[in-house]
């Protein structure tokens, strides 16, 4: 959203559960939200995953960009922002820290033909942004590579017509059991 010339990145829940309720339609500071990957999205991989630097045979965990109902839904949203007042916007991945120092987060989409569109890993120092249009909303796979509490950094930028460049930075927190 862009309020009293602020770019503010939050959670808009829709149809969501938020401690064990059901919301229809809220909006939550990214502060107060902590995500959780429950055991129903761990996979043990088949193949070699180099975007989160796994092996087969191993698990990692997935929040996929189609929708299951057992897990978080989560997209990248400009919904709320006009397209005669923005240009593109930018959500550039930052400090990421992972439970052991040393795990891997990666998100990406699967195309029409099941190839991987990597967007942001931190095991590809040149994937590490996703530019949206304004009034768009984007689903991905977001993997993490063990469990335990994930804080991940993103700044979301971009030009207003007016205002000039504008960005905001917030920490992500994800569960991952």
């Amino acid at each position: 959203a862009y309020e009293d010339g602020v770019l503010h990145f939050h959670f808009h829940a829709e149809g969501a559960i938020v401690d064990g309720i059901e919301v229809d339609d809220a909006e939550y500071e990214i502060s107060d939200v902590t995500t959780l990957v429950s055991s129903a999205a761990m996979e043990t991989l088949p193949f070699d995953f180099p975007a989160l630097c796994a092996s087969a045979g191993q698990s990692i965990w997935i929040l996929p960009q189609a929708q299951n109902e057992a897990l978080p839904f989560l997209g990248l949203a400009t919904e709320e922002l006009a397209q005669s007042e923005w240009g593109n916007l930018t959500f550039t991945l930052g400090n990421v820290v992972s439970p052991s120092g040393s795990g891997e987060f990666a998100i990406w989409q699967t195309g029409s033909f099941g190839e991987l569109l990597l967007n942001m890993s931190t095991a590809d120092p040149g994937a590490d942004v996703i530019s949206l249009l304004p009034g768009v909303h984007s689903h991905y796979n977001y993997g993490f590579s063990e469990a335990g509490t994930w804080q991940i950094e993103i700044t979301d930028s971009g030009t207003h017509a007016t205002d000039g460049f504008k960005s905001s930075t917030e920490s992500l927190t994800f569960h991952v059991v």
